[in-house]
């Protein structure tokens, strides 16, 4: 048997059966606070409109978190958790609960006070609501728990010792208080919200809200929606205390995707086991690409990272649905709801779910497929660019300028007509580029942007990777072969944290500690020892203010014999002495002479650091028309760089 998931109204679950907690799970524990949290919540969703009198609105409930159960079958250990007298059967089950076991016993003790209150018995309850019973909880590690939480409310608790029993007793007390509206819940209780929905303050009418709300049944008319929870059922031979450790570590469990693949995977009756089985395997594929991080990076950004990277997937599909039909010019701000709804947990989970609820036989057979069809379509288009070099890039850059760009290039793509091509697609990508850096303005060949700026990185960055599209569309028959050696390694961008760095660095603020300009000395006078034998009289005189102590001084002499001068602030900032690097080798060069981080550079190139190909051309001094100055980056080096960058992006910066 596989596993299987729906969701369940509240009053799904009041059919007397059992709720066993086993003893690996902590017991009871919630606060004060969550207990009033969960009854706000409640009592602000029973009151908001829920369609008519005589129509419930489509998918309108609100929705618990997920329980994880198992069911119980082994005798023995049945015979030994369960009370004295109780026979178990199929109309009466019992329920390891592997998770949600506090929001089980919060709803029961919340139902349990409305029934005390209310004067309802347990036989008034199954005559007069619809064969209701109220579910039972047994707690491994308290033998008497079921007894304690049958009987809340028949004491006033002051003699409770036992810890679980004493934040049973605190919940029940915490519900009356707020319902009541006495003590602390004065200002922000029931009564409090009755008066805010403009309803009659009674207690009274706060009880029978929550009352009606727990019983609302999942799909029957009603004017307060229902209370569901999302009910996940392990197969019975499913390793309990695995799956709870999975659970409670921080694995992957449970998200969207999780929940998902139970709808997708589930076992049909009429449905031959080869084509589940094919599905399966899919799914498998799927989820083996999106962990190749070349896949996913060229997709996203750095800090986009998701437990369950197939739910980027569904995503993606949820968004084309439900703006397939949105003129192009509304769907940047339709994507801002889209990503505004998908914040509500299990989002798409139910999206699919309301699709196949009510489905069977061959109905639901048809919508499985369909639905599958339209998944696996976003990931054979996403990976159809990923194979196409120029594609590759232009997605990949696009991503690291918005997020939302990736579907709002998808939906485009869907949305083309048949006589379209794939160069009309990569041209409307470049327009998109474009619209990006349309705000920055070029004069006289100088781009007037510096550090600080944040389109400074993704201009860099843009430079680099169109450098490789013109490689690639150059290389035109020999793509097929060599195309990988034209994609931008986005993934490397992502795990080696580049960001901007100076090309000449030096400031005197970044000198401050003893130990740092010593170090900045041996290493510039290592890099020097040509010069430094050819002028023993500086050599000399940087020997002595070292000895004496004056080793800014030093600093500086060194600095005139590698000719590095101060250059004014606003020209050190500009993007003409600006660059991309990884973070290793910024933190490993730091202040030093230009020289000095040239050869690091190098040094790291030969080792095989990745290192962007115009931060290559920077310090290999491929600017340099002259050939002359290796050990320098002087302003007119900085003035080439512009030039280059202009001449690079000529397309996008519209010069």
């Amino acid at each position: 048997m596989s596993n299987l998931i729906e969701r369940k109204a509240i009053s799904d679950l009041l059919t007397g059966g059992y709720f066993y907690i086993p003893s690996y799970q902590r017991g009871y524990r919630w606060t004060s606070t969550q207990v009033t949290q969960l009854l706000r919540d409640l009592f602000s969703y029973a009151n908001e409109p829920h369609g008519t009198s005589t129509t419930n609105l489509e998918g309108d409930y609100y929705c618990l978190q997920p329980v994880v159960a198992r069911l119980m079958t082994n005798e023995k250990v049945l015979k030994r958790i369960m009370p004295e007298g109780v026979e178990m059967s199929e109309d009466n089950p019992v329920w390891e609960i592997i998770d949600g076991q506090q929001r089980l016993t919060t709803i029961y003790i919340l139902y349990k006070y409305l029934m005390t209150k209310e004067g309802i018995s347990d036989k008034e309850l199954e005559e007069d609501y619809g064969g209701k019973k109220l579910y039972h909880l047994v707690y491994a590690t308290r033998k008497d728990s079921a007894y304690f939480l049958e009987h809340l409310g028949q004491s006033d608790g002051s003699t409770i010792s036992n810890i679980d029993y004493f934040h049973m007793q605190q919940a029940y007390d915490t519900i009356d208080q707020w319902i009541r509206g006495k003590g602390d819940y004065a200002e922000t209780g029931g009564l409090a919200l009755c008066k805010r929905y403009e309803l009659d303050e009674t207690v009274k009418n706060v009880r029978e809200t929550f009352f009606k709300l727990l019983n609302a049944g999942k799909g029957k008319k009603n004017n307060t929606g229902s209370v569901q929870v999302l009910w996940y059922e392990l197969s019975k031979d499913t390793d309990a205390i695995g799956e709870f450790c999975k659970i409670n570590t921080g694995k992957i469990y449970l998200t969207d995707a999780e929940l998902i693949k139970a709808l997708f995977l589930k076992k049909q009756k009429d449905v031959l086991e080869h084509i589940q089985m094919q599905r399966a395997l899919e799914w498998e594929s799927i989820e083996n690409t999106l962990h190749n991080d070349s896949f996913w990076y060229f997709l996203n950004k750095r800090g986009n990272e998701m437990p369950n990277r197939i739910d980027f997937i569904f995503q993606l599909a949820y968004k084309a649905e439900r703006l397939k039909d949105v003129a192009e010019e509304e769907i940047d701000e339709r994507l801002k709801e889209c990503d505004a709804e998908l914040k509500d947990k299990n989002r798409i989970f139910n999206f699919y779910y309301d699709k196949f609820d009510g489905l069977h036989g061959e109905d639901l057979s048809k919508k499985i497929d369909e639905e599958w069809d339209a998944v696996t379509k976003v990931y054979h288009v996403l990976e159809d660019w990923y194979e196409d070099v120029v594609c590759y890039n232009l997605i990949g850059m696009l991503c690291q300028y918005n997020e939302s760009l990736l579907p709002k290039s998808y939906i485009h793509f869907l949305s083309m007509e048949e006589d379209q091509s794939r160069e009309d697609f990569k041209e409307w990508m470049r327009d998109e580029i474009r619209e990006q850096v349309s705000g920055i303005e070029v004069e006289n060949g100088e781009i007037n942007i510096g550090y600080g700026d944040g389109r400074v990185f993704n201009l860099l960055l843009l430079l680099n990777v169109n450098h490789l599209n013109r490689q690639a569309e150059q290389a035109k028959d020999g793509l097929n072969k060599l195309g990988e050696i034209y994609k931008f390694p986005f993934a490397v961008l992502t795990s080696q944290d580049w960001d901007i760095e100076h090309i000449d660095s030096f400031t005197k603020n970044g000198l401050k500690r003893v130990d740092d300009q010593e170090k900045w000395l041996d290493t510039a006078m290592a890099d020097l020892e040509i010069q430094l034998n050819e002028d023993e009289k500086t050599k000399n005189e940087v020997q002595v203010l070292r000895e004496n102590g004056k080793l800014m001084d030093a600093i500086n002499k060194l600095r005139m014999l590698a000719k590095e001068t101060d250059a004014p602030e606003e020209v050190k900032n500009n993007i003409g002495n600006l660059t991309l690097l990884d973070s290793s080798t910024n933190r490993s060069y730091g202040n030093s002479l230009f020289v000095t981080k040239r050869k690091n550079i190098i040094e790291r190139m030969r080792n095989g650091v990745f290192v962007p190909v115009s931060t290559s051309f920077v310090f290999m001094k491929l600017f340099d028309d002259e050939g002359t100055r290796r050990t320098l980056w002087t302003e007119e080096d900085m003035k080439s760089y512009q030039r280059y960058i202009c001449e690079e992006l000529r397309d996008y910066l519209n010069i």
